[in-house]
Parts: structure tokens; C-alpha cells; sequence
């Protein structure tokens, strides 16, 4: 059956369809319905009170069907308040919980708006073991973003911030500290170690995984710290792909270790310096509003 619904409150739970009629399929409720005047628009109120369960309970048993949609032109399709439980509950055994759908070319498929302090306007949790919380992604574009069980976040393209990226470091005692990262008018990557002169002369050969890494075509950088004493300096006698050769000044003979920074263009990024990013500036969306 199908009957002209469109808000709902409940003890613990509450939906507000604006612009369209609600179905219900398989569905019960005991209802008092009332006409409300709100504004310039006449809906029709259903109130009831239930503690510790729904006031509207709608089932829909067809599994490409919906059990409630909201439709509106410009404003919000679907609208949730509660006192203290929650204002829009969806359980799906295969499909989506809730889900939302703008057409417009400014409108979000989901607003969400908290007026506490101390609460967030969006919580995503998961109580499954390895399930994931929370997924962002563009089914055209192939963009996408997670967050896993452990807090580890992945992005499938550059992450771009204002603030600089920060570190929490765990330490033996006390709280955790807070590290910042060095930053680069370019993309590189890095690798540093330690390596022996022997008679004057030592190679290096870069770590496969490193090599693969890095666009030895482009160039690279070495810097080098002797730890001992030589008769001369030490230099960078040649490069190549797969590492560099270390030699000392002054036909020197000396066998030490020596320290190592390489520094070179990761393969397929940018060589440009300092690029100008445009930030795309959000749409304001309009607050879900209480009626």
C-alpha cells in the first residue's frame, strides 16, 4: 500500500521525507497522523511514543527495492532528528544501509550537521574484524580513498595540505611527540647508508627496490661524510644507473667507511618546481533543518 508520509518522529528514531510520498511494503505501524502547517507547506505529521523501539518501522522484501526514499527539488530529501538515539537507522543484508543521491550541480548526496561541540557531524564505524570505516571514491574518474580497521588512510592520488604534514613519534616514556617533515621545491626520494673505501676507492650499488624507484635518467644527487681521517677528500668519481663510484683527492690510499645520501627524481612523477595548485573551493551546502 502507499500512503502520503512524510515525516516521522520516534523515540529513537525519526525521518523527514520532503517532496515525495512514502512506500511501505511489508511494512507495520501504529501511527496518530495529524496535518502540520510549517512555513508556506502543509505536511502530515505521524507522532507516537515508543521507548527502546521504532516508531515507523518499513520493510521492503523485493532486493533491488527501497524501503525509503526521499525526493526534493531544491531543498533535503530526507531529514533526521532525535533526542537521543538515532535520527536515520539503515540495515541492509547485501546492499547500502542509507544512501544518497544529488542531481543537482551543487547539491551533495549526503550533508551532515552537528551543533555540538563535543560530537562530530560524521561517524562511520565498523564491528567487523578487517572491515573498513570509511570509502570515498569517483566511479568515472577511478579516484579513490580509505580508511582500514587500523586507522591506515591510502589515497590513490596526491594528498595536498596546508598546515605541513605532522608525525606523532611514540617514545620510551611519557606522551607521544610530534615530528615535521622536510620539504622539497621537487618530487625526490631518498636513500642513505654507509659503505667502505678501500685503498682510496669504493662502489656503491644501489638496493634493487631503490633503483627501480627512482629515474636515474633525470640525475641524482650523492652527498658524502668520511668517518676517519683521509689524506684528501673524498668525491663522487662516476654515476650510473645501478650506483656511483667514491674515490679520494690527492691519490690517497685510505680505507674507511664512509656515509652516503642519495638523493634522486621518483620514476613518473613531475619535474616541475614549486607547481601553482588551484584548490577548488566546496559549494556552502545548506544545514539539514529541524522542523
Amino acid at each position: 500500500m502507499k500512503r502520503s508520509v512524510r515525516f516521522a518522529v520516534a523515540g529513537g528514531v525519526a525521518v523527514l521525507l520532503m517532496g515525495t510520498g512514502l512506500a511501505l511494503s511489508s511494512g507495520t505501524a501504529a501511527l496518530s497522523a495529524s496535518r502540520v502547517q510549517s512555513g508556506n507547506s502543509t505536511f502530515n505529521s505521524i507522532k507516537c511514543s515508543k521507548p527502546g523501539t521504532y516508531c515507523l518501522f518499513v520493510q521492503n522484501t523485493n532486493p533491488n527495492g527501497s524501503a525509503i526514499e526521499g525526493l526534493s527539488q531544491k531543498e533535503i530529501g530526507v531529514v533526521g532528528g532525535s533526542g537521543s538515539g538515532n535520527g536515520v537507522a539503515g540495515i541492509s543484508t547485501t546492499g547500502n544501509g542509507v544512501a544518497g543521491v544529488s542531481l543537482g550541480s551543487n547539491g551533495a548526496g549526503g550533508s551532515f550537521t552537528n551543533e555540538n561541540s563535543n560530537a562530530f557531524a560524521l561517524f562511520a564505524q565498523t564491528t567487523a574484524t578487517g572491515g573498513y570505516p570509511f570509502e570515498a571514491q569517483n566511479s568515472q574518474d577511478g579516484g579513490v580513498f580509505y580508511v582500514d580497521g587500523k586507522g591506515d588512510g591510502y589515497f590513490s592520488g596526491s594528498v595536498t595540505a596546508v598546515g605541513g604534514y605532522h608525525t606523532l613519534h611514540t617514545v620510551r616514556s611519557g606522551p607521544a611527540l610530534e615530528a615535521f617533515s622536510a620539504e622539497s621545491t621537487r618530487a625526490t626520494i631518498e636513500d642513505t647508508g654507509t659503505a667502505r673505501l678501500e685503498h682510496g676507492q669504493a662502489t656503491v650499488h644501489f638496493d634493487y627496490a631503490f633503483a627501480s624507484t627512482i629515474d636515474a635518467r633525470r640525475g641524482y644527487q650523492v652527498f658524502l661524510t668520511p668517518n676517519g681521517e683521509t689524506r684528501g677528500w673524498l668525491y663522487v668519481a662516476a654515476k650510473y644507473d645501478g650506483g656511483f663510484t667514491v674515490r679520494e683527492a690527492e691519490h690517497g690510499f685510505s680505507s674507511i667507511d664512509f656515509d652516503y645520501r642519495v638523493v634522486a627524481h621518483p620514476y613518473g612523477a613531475t619535474d616541475m618546481r614549486l607547481p601553482r595548485l588551484i584548490i577548488k573551493t566546496p559549494p556552502v551546502m545548506p544545514p539539514a533543518r529541524r522542523q
